[in-house]
Order: C-alpha cells, then structure tokens, then sequence
C-alpha cells in the first residue's frame, strides 16, 4: 500500500498496521530554554516500538505495552521500567480525524496530538507531553504496512551492562 493512499484521508488511517523510517524529535521546555534535538530511526507494529537514536547519542528505546528497555552503551547501562504514557503511532493514526487540508487531530488518555501531512506525506506528529514540554517529531523516509522483523523489537542486551530497576 502506498503512502499516497494512506494518507488521502482519515478512513485509509484505520488501514495502518506498520510504521518505519527516520524521525527528527524536538523537545522544547520553557519558554526561551534551548531545545533538545534527537535524531535517529523508528520501527513501530503491534503495539511495540523501537527507536533508534543516533544523534546527539546512541541510544535504544524498546517499548511495549507499558513496559520499556533503555538501552544506553556509552553508559554500559540498561534502565528498566514502566511507562506513564506510552505513544502507539499506529494507534495514534488510525484514531486522527482530519480538522483542516494538511492536519488531523485525537485525543488520547488526556494527551491531544497533531498529525501533519505534506505532499501527500506523514510530516509530524505533536503533542505535550506529561512534564509539560512540546514535543515535535517529523518524519522522513517513513514506509507504511511493510512487514517489519520481530527480531526488531526484541532487546538483547550485551554482556556487561549494568541493569537499573526505574519501578
């Protein structure tokens, strides 16, 4: 299925199964603070997402239902934990409904995002987030409804890393 189709409006959202490419992720506190830029890849399918962050540092996010693995190896760590809020794209894009040409719009567990499309092209997704910072990721090279290997989402750590309990 191509992207085209799937954003051509908000009926062909609910057609989404898989999501992957590269992300952007700006984060920006108060007002006048310097925001934070991210970079790297996501895979998301069923419920689980992976990022990749690549730049400023390597970085791994495994999330899964509520639960997460933080994969840090310039610290040799692993931090471990549950999640307050737990971002499903693919859930997030099959509940938008379209307000204006470019933008779509839901309201999840008190949490409003923003999907934009450009060029017939998922953009960005925005939110708040529960610290209260807006939180900005754009999109490239996104591939919809391709199948996505299990093995993706399935963290395995390396010998020697330190384990943290963040419960």
């Amino acid at each position: 299925m191509s992207l085209l189709y799937v954003c051509y409006g908000a009926e062909e959202w609910r057609n989404i199964n898989s999501l992957q490419g590269d992300f952007i992720q700006e984060i920006k506190g108060e007002r006048g603070a310097i925001p934070v830029i991210y970079s790297g890849k996501i895979y998301a399918s069923n419920n689980k997402i992976k990022w990749e962050y690549i730049k400023p540092l390597t970085k791994e996010v495994y999330l899964e239902k509520n639960g997460a693995y933080i994969y840090e190896p310039d610290l040799k760590q692993v931090t471990i934990g549950t999640l307050k809020e737990n971002i499903d794209f693919i859930h997030i894009l099959k509940q938008v409904q379209k307000v204006s040409d470019n933008n779509y719009k839901t309201r999840i567990d008190g949490t409003d995002y923003l999907v934009v499309i450009k060029d017939s092209k998922l953009h960005s997704l925005s939110y708040r987030d529960s610290l209260d910072n807006n939180v900005m990721i754009i999109f490239n090279n996104i591939i919809i409804n391709q199948p996505i290997r299990e093995e993706i989402f399935i963290f395995q750590p390396p010998e020697g890393v330190e384990y943290i309990d963040a419960n």
